[in-house]
Formats: C-alpha cells, sequence, structure tokens
C-alpha cells in the first residue's frame, strides 16, 4: 500500500466479474455505502484515479476507478499484492467486557497492534452486563470499528470479534490452544518481563508454526480470587504489570505491547 493513501475494504460479494477466477487481477468491483462516499466525496477521486484494497484475508489490491458517483464506485483490480510472510504470532485477547468507549478504544488499538480475535469475558465483576439481543447489536459496531481500524492501519486482515464469554468457559476454551497469559491484579509490583519472557520462549520451542497466544486481562473491578485460582489450575501463566494500577483499557494495550515486544513483532 502507498503510505498515506487509505485502502477499502473489498468483499467477495463485491466482485462484479473476473477474468480468472484463481486471481482477483482484472476482475471488476462494485462498492457502495460509506465507502464509495469517501471516495467521491471526501478524496473526490475520479474516473481514473488509483484506489488501494484489501480483502480482510491479507490480500492486498491496486484498482483503477471507472465510474465514481456519491452512492456507488466501480472500477477494475489492476493488481493483486503477494500473500505476506505468515504471522509468528496469533494473539487472541480475552478483555473483560468495559463500558462502552473504553471496550472501543481496545478494539481499535488492539486491531492496530496485530490481535486476530477479541473474546470480550463476562466476571461477577464486570460493570457492563448485556442481553443477547444488545449483544448482536453492539457486535455489528464492534465489527465496523476493527474495519475502520484495519482500513487505517494497513492490514490486510482483519480480526475476529467474537460473542462475549463467561470466565470459566472463557479460560477453558483459551488453554486449550497454545499459551495463556493472565494479568493478575494481586501481582502489582511483579514485573512482567520475566514471567512472559519464560513462557513465551517454551511456546515459541514447542511450536511448529505460529504460535497461539492467549492474553487475558480483568474488568474495571479485577479479576476474583476464585479466578485467578482457576486460571493457575489451568496452568495460565501469571505475571504482574508493575506497580502502578492500570485502567483496564491500558492494562490490555500495555500487556499486548509487551508480549509482541517479547516475540520480536514491535
Amino acid at each position: 500500500m502507498i503510505a498515506g493513501m487509505p485502502q477499502f475494504l473489498l468483499k467477495r460479494e463485491a466482485l462484479v466479474e473476473s477474468k480468472d477466477k484463481a486471481s482477483w487481477k482484472g476482475a471488476k468491483f462494485r462498492l457502495t455505502g460509506s465507502d464509495a462516499f469517501h471516495i467521491a466525496k471526501v478524496l473526490r477521486h475520479r474516473a481514473g484515479d488509483s484506489v488501494e484494497l484489501f480483502d480482510g484475508h491479507g490480500g492486498h489490491f491496486s484498482a483503477t476507478l471507472s465510474q465514481v458517483a456519491a452512492d456507488a464506485v466501480e472500477g477494475v483490480i489492476v493488481e493483486e499484492r503477494p500473500a505476506p510472510p505468515a504471522a509468528k504470532v496469533r494473539l487472541h485477547l480475552y478483555p473483560g467486557l468495559l463500558k462502552a468507549t473504553a471496550w472501543e478504544w481496545v478494539l481499535e488499538k488492539g486491531t492496530e497492534l496485530g490481535a486476530v480475535s477479541f473474546t470480550p469475558v463476562v466476571t461477577p465483576r464486570t460493570v457492563v452486563m448485556l442481553e443477547r439481543e444488545r449483544v448482536e447489536a453492539k457486535r455489528d459496531r464492534w465489527l465496523k470499528l476493527v474495519q475502520a481500524a484495519a482500513k487505517q492501519c494497513g492490514r490486510g486482515d482483519l480480526p475476529e470479534v467474537k460473542p462475549p464469554l463467561r470466565f470459566p468457559e472463557a479460560i477453558r476454551e483459551a488453554t486449550e490452544r497454545g499459551l495463556t497469559l493472565f494479568a493478575a491484579e494481586n501481582m502489582k509490583g511483579a514485573a512482567s518481563r520475566e514471567s512472559i519472557g519464560d513462557g513465551l520462549a517454551r511456546a515459541r520451542a514447542a511450536a511448529k508454526g505460529p504460535v497461539d497466544v492467549n492474553l487475558f486481562v480483568g474488568p474495571e473491578g479485577g479479576f476474583s480470587v476464585e479466578e485467578v485460582e482457576l486460571a493457575e489450575a489451568r496452568e495460565a501463566i501469571l505475571f504482574g504489570l508493575g506497580a502502578n494500577t492500570l485502567r483496564a483499557e491500558t492494562a490490555v494495550l500495555a500487556a499486548s505491547t509487551a508480549v509482541l515486544y517479547e516475540l520480536g513483532v514491535l
């Protein structure tokens, strides 16, 4: 992608036709809604201009516009970029479900850092409790937020935003896949480097491919003693984030950064 040039999400259903089913090169496409408006009215593109596209699965494309209007934009893909190398780490975030503004900030910044999935965790200390109908409505907004963040930061893929899970289900799911790290509030004075570094080194040595890392950070009220004990019983690695008490959303990003730094991603 050209530095500074915005990219737009191209879903498969937006393809009008393709010359080669094995490749998107030469395919005609049609974008509607907010993307079309952005291209036509904000960027003021005209027919013949170039745009950058991504498919949400790692693909990047350059395209030339053929028709531009506020309600629909059409064009043809002229270049399909090679798929990027497979990620060395897949970071799965399990934050305690937070209030709207804080949770949306976690989704946006976690997407920028490269998280591959978000699973909101519901605990007895979770301030936000959503009924099923509201969860689905919220998830629609959450998906739009991660799409916008992926467009902005130049990602070719989209992280998955999963339905909320109660803590026992979440810790069971996570510990059955890869390495699980658990930010424990009662370890305020503990440095994260030693415990995270040792655990990641073991995980990398044992992995035959990308390392799956599951990261738990509690809600505003923190994790309970029972939840910490359950995490220990499931062999999660407990760690602290220093002496200061961090806001929950800050802790998610601080822990994510520490993990990605240790793995050489940042």
